[in-house]
């Protein structure tokens, strides 16, 4: 049971870092960009006057995570990290939803969606993966377990992770097309 623990702690930072990678270059690729997310944060409740400083340290906590997944044990510290902000993005997206904003989340880059329900969805499933790894590595789970064909699939399962969440507002927007509309 210990290797299998294993490996799905390591999916589990695999999977959290490549997420906030993604988000953090996709903030940090252009002054564009990164004036999106500015606007999004300030849209989300981050008040006019802080949305750069709070854009900025939303963009530094991601950059950190991933360096922090590698310190032992296991990668806790950048799970816990992980955890705790998007623990703080549900919360302003869910705000948001409340009071009917029609930003986008810019969280992985320029979007024309706004907000949905599916964004809230996507944190709550990431926050449960970091909530597994934590859980992984209090039970005790190895850090780097030793099988090159368990951690491949373990970076598998984690990569495709990572383009689901990624792909979030292409995916609804695919399985809205074919819901049926009920007549009244």
């Amino acid at each position: 049971m210990g290797d299998s623990m294993g490996y799905a702690l390591l999916a589990c930072r695999f999977l959290i870092g490549g997420v906030f990678v993604v988000s953090a270059v996709s903030k940090l690729r252009g002054r564009a960009a990164f004036r999106e997310f500015e606007t999004a944060a300030q849209e989300m409740g981050a008040p006019v006057r802080f949305r750069r400083p709070v854009a900025l340290a939303v963009v530094a906590a991601e950059g950190l995570i991933p360096l922090l997944l590698v310190v032992p044990p296991g990668g806790l510290a950048g799970l816990a990290l992980g955890g705790a902000m998007l623990i703080v993005f549900t919360v302003a997206m869910a705000n948001a939803l409340r009071r009917k904003k029609t930003t986008s989340c810019a969280c992985f880059g320029s979007s024309t969606a706004p907000i949905g329900r599916q964004h809230v969805v996507r944190n709550v499933a990431l926050l449960a993966v970091a909530g597994t790894g934590v859980a992984a590595v209090l039970g005790g789970a190895p850090e780097f377990p030793s099988h090159a064909g368990g951690i491949a699939v373990a970076a598998f399962a984690a990569l495709v992770g990572v383009l689901l969440v990624i792909a979030t507002d292409e995916l609804a927007a695919v399985f809205a097309a074919h819901v049926p509309h009920q007549e009244n």
